[in-house]
């Protein structure tokens, strides 16, 4: 009797372990089931996120390229360039370069000028709103100057004036001096002469045998390598400082489209870090400047760049001087202050992108001013020390989407002169409040190349 209790109850253990490890609902099905369940619930799970992932940064590219393209779009529309504060002279200049504008969108020599781009990033000369239309059909000769004549303007020696900007102008002057007085520019083969030391740093570097030819070619000048070359020619030496100074007397589109056409031909040949200077000093690359700030993307990269200039403390007084021939603040581009920036950016949606700040370091309140505007300084890039140099900067600040400079700086001078040359517009220098406290611009885009407004730096 107690043998069959003993079998039986076994016979029930057994039983009660068989269905609970195979029996069908048993509760170690169950959490085998849930085991296997699980891995495969944390995958979908994760697909999922990975898939909202995808989908939400999906709509962020869209939406930034809607964005892109819609602010593109806008600065288009708004590019017009702006030619004189005088209504009178502006319409003059706009009739006169609409008929031009009709003529090169009919004339082949027009359509069959190359295309410029820099730093693979396109330009518009060569397009119906460049500037040199001023000079291509202005039905004159368009020979070198000189030709008729035995006058040569001969530039030698370290003799400069003032800083790059200045630099630059001078040399611009010089070619226009002689074009006015039908002189030839004639300057003197060495690595200390001042126009080879400021222009081959950043354009034009030797690369070869035909070098001398080539530059003369594109200048209407011509080389000399020493001075007892230049016996027989009716020799004209100007100071630096007076070509600085120097005022055309030619007509005021003339001059423009003059003083483009020598600014196109410095950026078509912008140095890309291969050749020379004549002292055998390697050049640097002009691109350098866009690929420090925004590295493999530079060429699409849609942006903005202020150039802040104190001008070694004597920025007020040249300010307010020019503010009394063109009716722009004395301060505004000075100081450079977050709602002078942003009535320019605002509107045309350019807050949205990259902020580049090409600075003196003269005054260091006017990048903590805007590092501490909420709008401004999530989009601000400063260039460094090691980054900055003048022929990068240059770049920077001439291929950007709109420039913001200072109308008293040679330097802004020079970008602005060389944006318009190209092509573009969107040059903010001359801004104003008006009674309501609105900012505006008060002097056309070509005023910076009028001698009468700005002096000088024209």
């Amino acid at each position: 009797m107690v043998a069959v209790v003993i079998i039986l109850s076994l016979n029930v253990i057994s039983t009660i372990i068989s269905v609970t490890e195979d029996g069908d609902g048993s509760s170690s099905s169950l959490l085998r089931n849930r085991n296997v369940e699980a891995p495969h619930q944390e995958v979908s799970l994760a697909r999922r996120r990975r898939d909202e992932k995808m989908k939400y940064h999906s709509f962020l590219r869209e939406k930034n390229m809607r964005r892109r393209a819609e602010t593109l779009k806008l600065l288009d529309e708004t590019e017009d360039i702006w030619f004189r504060r005088s209504p009178e002279q502006h319409a003059q200049l706009i009739e006169m370069h609409e008929t031009r504008k009709v003529y090169a969108n009919n004339t082949q020599q027009f359509k069959d000028i190359e295309r410029l781009s820099i730093c693979g990033r396109e330009t518009k000369a060569g397009t119906p709103k460049d500037l040199t239309l001023f000079h291509h059909f202005q039905n004159q000769d368009n020979s070198c100057p000189g030709t008729s004549s035995n006058n040569l303007l001969l530039i030698s020696g370290r003799g400069a004036y003032g800083r790059t900007g200045n630099n630059i102008i001078e040399f611009l002057h010089a070619l226009q001096f002689a074009r006015d007085n039908d002189a030839t520019l004639g300057i003197i083969l060495s690595s200390k002469t001042w126009v080879f030391m400021v222009i081959l740093e950043m354009w034009m570097s030797k690369q070869d045998d035909d070098w001398e030819e080539h530059f003369e070619e594109a200048f209407c000048v011509k080389i000399f390598h020493s001075e007892n070359e230049v016996k027989g020619y009716n020799v004209i030496r100007v100071p630096t400082k007076e070509l600085y100074l120097y005022r055309s007397s030619s007509p005021f589109e003339h001059y423009i489209g003059h003083q483009a056409q020598h600014l196109q031909t410095l950026f078509r040949h912008y140095n890309n870090g291969e050749g020379r200077m004549i002292s055998g000093i390697p050049v640097r690359d002009m691109c350098s400047g866009l690929n420090a700030v925004f590295g493999k993307y530079y060429k699409d990269t849609i942006y903005s760049v202020i150039h802040q200039r104190a001008l070694e403390g004597g920025g007020a007084h040249a300010l307010y001087r020019m503010s009394k021939k063109t009716g722009c603040s004395p301060t505004g581009a000075l100081n450079m202050e977050p709602d002078y920036i942003k009535s320019i950016l605002a509107p045309l949606g350019m807050l949205h992108y990259p902020i580049v700040l090409i600075r003196d370091g003269e005054d260091p309140s006017v990048l903590e001013r805007l590092q501490a505007d909420p709008d401004i300084s999530k989009m601000l890039r400063v260039i460094g020390n090691k980054s900055s140099w003048t022929g990068g900067d240059i770049t920077l600040a001439v291929m950007s989407n709109v420039f913001i400079g200072n109308p008293a700086s040679s330097f802004s001078a020079i970008i602005a002169k060389s944006r318009l040359a190209l092509g573009f517009g969107h040059n903010y220098l001359y801004r104003a409040k008006d009674q309501s406290g609105k900012w505006s611009t008060v002097c056309g885009d070509t005023c910076i190349y009028d001698s009468q407004i700005i002096g000088a730096i024209a």
